[in-house]
């Protein structure tokens, strides 16, 4: 293989503590799997594998696939000499090895992400009924005024947002629920979150359950107390790597320099200028710089980048240097001067060369016009370059939302990339309208809402749908009725009669129990692949619950289904990101800018570049604040941290401040390195809050394109 400049120094590693900071694009994952590739072929200690250590179940499958093909290009079989693992199923499989060490049950399970979720949501939604005056209590808006509703809505679900959050940073922090009791001084936000925690522990307990920080908190306890059961692994996994080090936490750190304290053998690869989770997990990207920037580990950069044209380049770079001299010397930070280098022009996979200066900055009139202009726009251009791959990026899935409808209209190609895109929602819309039926049999609505899933073209005809609002459901489901005739004239009055006959089979299916009950569904439904998974992870989720509230029936089923969806999705996203994902040309993507980390596209939409999304200096009005708060409350997560660190509650909100102006400064440089060749950053001057300006990176990125365009 033919390395370029920075590759071929990580390519040659033999040993001791490296960190390869890695610009976009720089082939990290080929190098990564060349250099296992190379060291299990020139011999590793008897029993000994290379482990590599991932965060998505994607990246898990891209490096077995790449170190295999490597490994095959050695004459050696593809699967041997290595281990790909995500960090919570490493910490499982440590666990394992001891779990009596572990303090585990024997019938201990996993507390998957989505489960979590919906378990601190019901605690909290719990603790708000019972305090409902002291959960309102801090509120500045008035009763009468004609937002209050939206705002207590709001407000409550910023209150489970905080609990989500200060849960993972208590155990993050190493802390029990007695030790944050001993912190809790008055009645701020920590003493809410203290009590959500207590009663989260005591679920988990009476669950016999872990989530994934109790997974990494006790792997990490067990190897730094159990000297041989460190070394014993040591020698199975004599050279550790680790991607995307930039997203690590430091109980993920810890984790990782526990296991590489025997040999010393650790790669950590990442980019601090992509450090874009802050905001929904604990991971820190100063966790790899300092790593970097220790003494006894070498760095080796990857500057060197076939992705983007020299002009994309240019503009990212720009972005980081204009970064240096921020007016807000916090952010001056944000963005590390590791400047993306184009590759040798006799490289065999160059950059791509653009006909002419094809970035640009388009202002609209407000967020409506914006997202129907940059639509056609986009539908225009598929049209025209069949060929070419195109994605939207949106700061938030409301916003993807928005497009999806609008090219839908223009009956444009598009493809959802969010977290939860429409076609992944449906098989369990589908499901969930089915069994609230089911449950209540005698609802004329629900019976409609259920045939609707079954017949779509139904909502969109009136005269049937009036119909069956009316007539008993027994009847249209059992009598002999005399349909009237301007009904049956429809085309799809069959489809209609097929689905009543369907509901009722599955009225007469109820004996099963609610598990195999959808399963029943979902055969019948004919589910397939993706969709079928789907259906079978909810009749285990069911089965499980069932197993500890013995006492639902099927009402109560349905209701959980809805409040599932979240948990049902992230499974969803987990068959997506086995299965792939390959851009197909002539197609718009949707997706968010946080989600096209790691993604790449011929031409690329930025939008929505307001100073509220991405805003650049303190008195910028954010997206993510509530104006219903008092100030110095203004970030409840922030506050309830400082307060755990019995620090000024003014400064710790400053500073947590700060960190969003650096992160959506980076998230802005993502969004800029995903295109290859084409640009276009768009902006609206009003909503109907307001005026809005744009953002201050998006002033001199212009300027960086005036540049770039005077310069041809």
């Amino acid at each position: 293989m033919r390395f370029r400049p920075g590759q071929k120094e990580v390519a040659e590693y033999k040993g001791g503590f490296l960190a390869v900071p890695a610009v976009p694009g720089a082939g990290k994952t080929t190098v990564l799997s060349w250099l296992a590739a190379r060291l299990i072929s020139e011999g590793l200690p008897r029993g000994g594998k290379v482990l590599v250590v991932t965060v998505m179940n994607a990246a898990v499958a891209n490096f077995v696939r790449k170190i295999g093909d490597w490994l095959e290009e050695r004459n050696l079989p593809r699967g041997v000499g290595f281990e790909v693992r995500t960090l919570h199923s490493l910490a499982l499989q440590i666990l394992r090895q001891r779990p009596d060490a572990a303090l585990l049950r024997d019938d201990f399970s996993i507390l998957d992400g989505g489960y979590r979720e919906r378990l601190v949501e019901e605690i909290v939604l719990r603790w708000i009924d019972r305090n409902l005056e002291r959960w309102q209590s801090v509120l500045k808006i008035d009763e009468s005024h004609y937002s209050y509703q939206q705002a207590l809505e709001s407000w409550r679900r910023r209150t489970v947002e905080l609990g989500q959050a200060m849960i993972s940073h208590f155990k993050s922090e190493g802390l029990t629920p007695e030790q944050v009791d001993a912190r809790v001084e008055g009645d701020g936000f920590l003493a809410w979150c203290a009590e959500y925690f207590r009663a989260y522990q005591q679920r988990l307990e009476q669950l016999g359950m872990l989530d994934f920080d109790d997974l990494l908190l006790r792997a990490c306890a067990l190897l730094e107390g159990d000297d041989e059961l460190r070394s014993r692994l040591a020698r199975g996994w004599p050279y550790i790597f680790e991607d995307e080090a930039q997203d690590s936490n430091p109980l993920q750190q810890r984790l990782l320099l526990a296991l590489a304290a025997e040999h010393g053998n650790l790669v950590r690869v990442g980019d601090s200028n992509q450090a874009i989770l802050g905001t929904f997990t604990n991971s820190d990207p100063r966790l790899f710089r300092d790593f970097a920037a220790r003494e006894d580990v070498r760095a080796l950069p990857m500057l060197q980048s076939n992705r983007s044209s020299r002009d994309i380049i240019d503009l990212a770079n720009g972005l980081v240097r204009w970064c240096q001299d921020h007016p807000v010397p916090a952010c001056r930070r944000a963005l590390e001067p590791n400047y993306i280098e184009p590759v040798a022009p006799d490289d065999p996979h160059p950059n791509p060369v653009a006909p002419g200066y094809t970035l640009g900055i388009r202002a609209y009139k407000d967020l409506e016009e914006e997202v129907r202009e940059v639509s056609k726009h986009a539908a225009g251009y598929v049209r025209r370059n069949p060929d070419k791959t195109v994605a939207i990026l949106a700061p938030t899935n409301w916003l993807v939302g928005q497009f999806r409808d609008v090219l839908a209209e223009l009956d444009a190609p598009f493809y959802e990339i969010s977290t939860y895109p429409a076609q992944r929602r449906k098989t369990i819309d589908d499901l969930q309208a089915i069994l609230s039926f089911l449950a209540q049999p005698g609802d004329n609505g629900l019976l409609t809402a259920a045939l609707i899933r079954l017949v779509p073209d139904l909502a969109d005809v009136p005269a049937i749908t009036g119909y069956l609002e009316v007539v008993p459901v027994e009847q249209l489901l059992y009598g002999d009725i005399s349909w009237p005739e301007s009904l049956t004239e429809y085309d799809l009055w069959l489809d209609v009669r097929r689905g009543l006959e369907q509901l009722r089979s599955w009225l007469e299916a109820m004996h099963l129990p609610a598990d195999m009950l959808v399963l029943e569904i979902a055969h019948d439904l004919g589910l397939q692949e993706q969709e079928l998974a789907i259906a079978q992870k909810l009749a285990v989720d069911i089965k499980h619950r069932l197993h500890i509230f013995p006492n639902w029936r099927l009402p109560r089923v349905a209701e959980e289904v809805r409040l599932m969806t979240n948990s049902l999705l992230g499974a969803a996203n987990v068959f997506f990101d086995r299965a792939g994902y390959k851009p197909q040309p002539g197609v718009i993507n949707l997706v968010t800018a946080h989600r096209a980390k790691g993604l790449e596209w011929d031409t690329v939409y930025i939008v929505s570049v307001t100073s509220s999304e991405y805003p650049g200096m303190p008195g910028d009005k954010i997206r993510a604040e509530y104006g219903w708060l008092p100030e110095d409350l203004v970030n409840p997560v922030a506050a309830a941290q400082a307060e755990l660190q019995g620090a000024d509650k003014a400064t710790a909100i400053r500073l947590a401040r700060e960190e969003l102006l650096c992160e959506r400064l980076r998230l802005l440089y993502v969004a800029i390195t995903r295109a290859r060749v084409n640009l276009l950053l768009t902006w609206h001057r009003r909503t109907r809050f307001g005026r809005t300006k744009p953002a201050l990176a998006l002033r001199q990125l212009e300027k960086i394109m005036e540049a770039g365009k005077n310069a041809k």
